[in-house]
């Protein structure tokens, strides 16, 4: 069940609900993920959509999910606020900075716009091309470095991914680029195209995989690492 905090905003005589309010990450782990993972250069692993950052327009929202699948922000009578519709997809492979992770903490909250995930670590992000301050919203569970740094891991790499998507055939690299699947792809590619998925259930005698994402709204199978069907996405 998620845990949501009633966030009452004058504006327009509006009441959301937004996630519950953050887990305290010590300092000392904060301090470490500033000394070892801010202002690097990473890569993208997965594609991902870019779009508005929900109410804070000048700044970019990247997320390995539809906007649609994203569950941070909620009405009272518990209906999700959608994030705007994405602008572009970038493949696997562009570059991006990590600036900084930004948590949380009582003098963060304050500079943000109330109608966005505030209460969520925010990776912010520098993309060649976007003029806009980009935004990775990380999970609000993440309690320390290493989870931080797997948080991360899902949508960024520290080397160059591109090798890696120009080693699929032409048709994968096509729909990983729309962020779609076709049967016949490989893990590497499903992945790169929908994101690493929420769950996985392994047959490993049978070399059958069930890939899962959004809760189940998307579901792709998998048989000796070739994807046979999937359910929740546009197919070509």
């Amino acid at each position: 069940m998620r845990r949501a905090l009633a966030l009452s905003l004058l504006a327009g005589g509006v009441s959301l609900l937004a996630c519950a309010s953050p887990h305290l990450v010590p300092e000392e782990e904060r301090l470490r993920v500033t000394r070892e993972l801010s202002g690097r250069p990473r890569w993208l692993r997965v594609s991902v959509h870019v779009g508005p950052f929900y109410a804070d327009a000048a700044s970019a929202l990247v997320t390995d999910q539809p906007p649609a699948e994203l569950e941070l922000l909620e009405m009272p009578g518990g209906a999700t606020i959608n994030a705007p519709a994405a602008d572009r997809i970038l493949p696997p492979g562009t570059p991006v900075l990590l600036r900084e992770v930004e948590f949380p903490t009582a003098g963060a909250m304050a500079r943000r716009y109330w109608t966005t995930p505030r209460y969520h670590p925010w990776a912010r992000l520098e993309i060649p091309g976007e003029r806009r301050p980009a935004v990775l919203v990380l999970p609000q569970e993440v309690r320390n470095f290493e989870d931080v740094r797997a948080a991360l891991d899902r949508v960024l790499a520290d080397r160059d991914t591109a090798p890696d998507l120009a080693a699929l055939p032409e048709a994968h690299r096509k729909a990983v680029a729309r962020k779609e699947l076709v049967e016949g792809m490989g893990p590497k590619a499903v992945a790169m195209a929908w994101g690493y998925p929420e769950r996985m259930i392994v047959d490993r005698p049978g070399g059958k995989e069930q890939w899962i994402w959004a809760g189940g709204r998307r579901r792709a199978w998998l048989e000796d690492e070739r994807l046979l069907r999937f359910e929740g996405g546009a197919a070509r």
